[in-house]
């Protein structure tokens, strides 16, 4: 899937994310296999130095508030970067409709929801791409194409 040894992974507190290869890689690190439907939250600060690494269930807005609750204990979060396994195709119907709903409601509470990557059978993708919206990290990456 990615194409980047453990050297590449961003130490936390102190390096910035500056691209999606990188926020999948560490994210990458953390997934339960075999896959199965749940939620990864990467969270970040000011800088993009990741703070923390938060596991939940399924994307649905009950996850984004438990979510939300959780980064909320973490000092100085700014921004959440979301990662869902799926065991099925990685592209879901609705999936527009969800990263709206995401994104107002992380809004909401005074997070920024950085991105969304969504992983499954047939690989990955950035939900962001079928509502044309930019890419938000700094460097673009040529190993994942959103």
């Amino acid at each position: 899937m990615l194409n980047a040894s453990l050297l590449d992974i961003p130490r936390p507190f102190i390096d910035p994310i500056d691209s999606l290869v990188e926020a999948v890689g560490i994210v990458s690190l953390a997934i339960e296999r075999p896959i199965r439907h749940c939620t990864y939250a990467l969270v970040l600060d000011a800088q993009r130095r990741g703070l923390g690494l938060l596991h939940a269930g399924p994307v649905s807005l009950i996850t984004a508030h438990f979510l939300i609750g959780r980064i909320s204990e973490i000092p100085a979060a700014e921004s959440v970067m979301l990662v869902t396994t799926r065991t099925d195709t990685c592209v879901q119907p609705g999936d527009e409709e969800l990263l709206q709903m995401l994104q107002h409601t992380f809004s909401h509470a005074g997070i920024t929801l950085l991105d969304w990557v969504s992983v499954g059978r047939g690989g990955l993708y950035c939900p962001r791409s079928l509502l044309g919206l930019q890419d938000p990290w700094p460097c673009v990456s040529t190993l994942i194409r959103a």
